[in-house]
């Protein structure tokens, strides 16, 4: 299993995380269960999974007693990819690569009798078209020439769950853009941050542009902006404003989009 999985090991060695043996060697069976261990997840699973010989116990301390920092780990990692993409960098000689920070929101679907697991409620899936029993999750992506990296998370809550627990409430997009302000500035990189319709907000682009980042992300057609000053609909915006010829496509990676000339405006 060690061996199959080595770029695991290797990659958590390089991370450097600060934590003794026995941490690590439970942190690497945690990881290399959740790989290996099919259907349900859980604790006595990845046990099973892995062919651990230690008592069950001494996995479930080291989730709720090892004294060891999360956020350090986080770092790191984070660290790690910043120092990857300008490796790439150096190596291409790409002065001003471009960098897309991606974020969505997923769920994590559970079974309706895990109702003593903190964090579940009744989320809205798109793919599904409708609620169900789940974590949810706001997710960042980095990609940037050739390589591909998840980033970092943030768990959402809804405003009952955090009233009950304590806890403030943040939306969506104010996770997102905690993420968003995550990635560190760079006159070096050219940063383009991909969100969907629902994410895309006065907020957020200010945000984008205050880092220097390009915000790209869809806006749903009754809202309002403010072109020159002066407030539209983006309805009739294009109704009255954008003709057919002030639109093109543009192939990008075999998905077409239309690119709107500004000079319409």
């Amino acid at each position: 299993m060690v061996t199959f999985y080595s770029h695991i090991v290797n990659f958590i060695l390089a991370l450097q995380p600060q934590i003794s043996k026995p941490q690590m060697n439970h942190m690497l069976t945690f990881m290399h269960g959740i790989i290996l261990t099919d259907g349900r997840i859980n604790v006595p699973q990845i046990r099973r999974s892995t062919s651990e010989n230690r008592d069950l116990s001494c996995m479930t301390r080291f989730l709720n007693e090892s004294l060891w920092c999360p956020n350090r780990v986080t770092r790191r990692r984070l660290q790690f990819v910043m120092n990857h993409i300008q490796k790439s960098r150096s190596e291409t000689g790409d002065t001003r690569p471009i960098v897309f920070f991606i974020v969505d929101d997923t769920q994590c679907k559970k079974d309706c009798t895990t109702k003593r697991m903190e964090g579940l409620d009744n989320h809205y899936y798109h793919s599904d078209g409708k609620t169900i029993w789940s974590h949810c999750v706001v997710t960042a992506h980095v990609v940037s020439e050739n390589n591909s990296f998840a980033w970092d998370f943030r768990s959402y809550f809804q405003k009952l769950y955090c009233q009950k627990e304590g806890i403030s409430f943040k939306s969506k997009n104010d996770l997102t853009i905690e993420l968003i302000n995550s990635y560190p500035v760079s006159d070096d990189d050219q940063v383009y941050v991909l969100v969907d319709s629902w994410y895309t907000s006065k907020k957020l682009i200010e945000t984008c542009y205050q880092k220097g980042f390009h915000p790209i992300g869809g806006l749903r057609t009754n809202r309002k902006i403010y072109p020159a000053g002066v407030g539209i609909k983006i309805s009739d915006l294009a109704s009255t404003y954008i003709e057919s010829t002030d639109l093109r496509p543009v192939t990008v990676n075999v998905i077409l989009i239309k690119f709107i000339r500004m000079k319409a405006i």
